[in-house]
């Protein structure tokens, strides 16, 4: 069997279902390259399982690791265990597929994870989320493809949750500050930097911090350690915009003057 088991956002987000199918698993496969998890260490699994357990980059769990992974799955029971919830990281789609398509039994223990939490902790409106992109390092590449996409999203009045990359490998996460200045820089039509915006880090944490203002002000800020990400917000319903001042801190001028105006941004 093959189990799929999320982590969520924090530590204590491990639920019973987790807990208990660890009691059931010969190997453990933790995913530490797709995300950060505040406070983790694979010590808090020792609690629950004492089985092997494989610290995996990106080369396990993909390309040639898939068929190791569900060629072991398909004699003994073995777990993948990913942040948030296991199939947000598209990266494990292929193995899931993979072992359904070899015939081994497949589980998936959900938990939550930053598509949900964006919404619920900031006090937007879930369904007026557009949809989501992930702003990467400009090193091979500029990244226009994110431009477009938030591009797409304000035509259609809709919100923007940007993911920021994560070089976990190298050591390296991108902070808002630093995905403020490439989306700068990257806005051709000079316009986004108008927006409101929110600078959101190490959302679901003890640590989660909320920092509402003008996207080209979001720098400006102090924030905790990534993981960080960025919602450009679209046109404010009213109790979006409430929720903008009391939840996400936007400055009280700001606040005020977006009460009155008549266009946005």
């Amino acid at each position: 069997m093959l189990v799929f088991i999320g982590l969520g956002l924090n530590p204590k987000h491990l639920n019973l279902e987790a807990i208990e199918a660890l009691k059931t698993i010969d190997k453990a496969y933790l995913d530490r390259y797709t995300s950060i998890i505040p406070g983790f260490s694979p010590e808090i699994l020792r609690k629950y399982y004492l089985g092997e357990l494989v610290i995996a980059d990106r080369d396990m769990l993909e390309g040639g690791g898939i068929k190791r992974i569900v060629e072991e799955a398909s004699k003994m029971n073995i777990a993948v265990i990913a942040p948030g919830d296991p199939f947000i990281a598209t990266t494990h789609d292929a193995i899931r597929l993979e072992a359904l398509m070899r015939g081994v039994e497949v589980r998936v223990i959900h938990n939550i994870s930053i598509y949900s939490v964006a919404a619920s902790a900031t006090g937007l409106q879930a369904y007026r989320f557009g949809k989501t992109t992930t702003l990467v390092y400009p090193e091979a590449f500029k990244p226009y493809s994110t431009l477009e996409t938030i591009y797409g999203n304000i035509e259609r009045n809709l919100h923007t949750l940007v993911l920021l990359d994560l070089k976990l490998e190298k050591d390296k996460a991108m902070t808002i500050p630093e995905a403020v200045e490439i989306l700068l820089e990257l806005d051709e039509k000079e316009i986004i930097g108008e927006y409101l915006a929110i600078g959101a880090a190490r959302l679901g944490s003890s640590e989660e911090r909320l920092t509402a203002d003008k996207l080209k002000n979001l720098g400006i800020y102090n924030y905790p350690p990534p993981p960080h990400s960025i919602i450009i917000v679209a046109k404010p319903h009213p109790l979006e915009l409430d929720a903008l001042h009391y939840i996400d801190h936007l400055p009280q001028k700001l606040y005020e003057e977006y009460r009155s105006k008549k266009e946005y941004p």
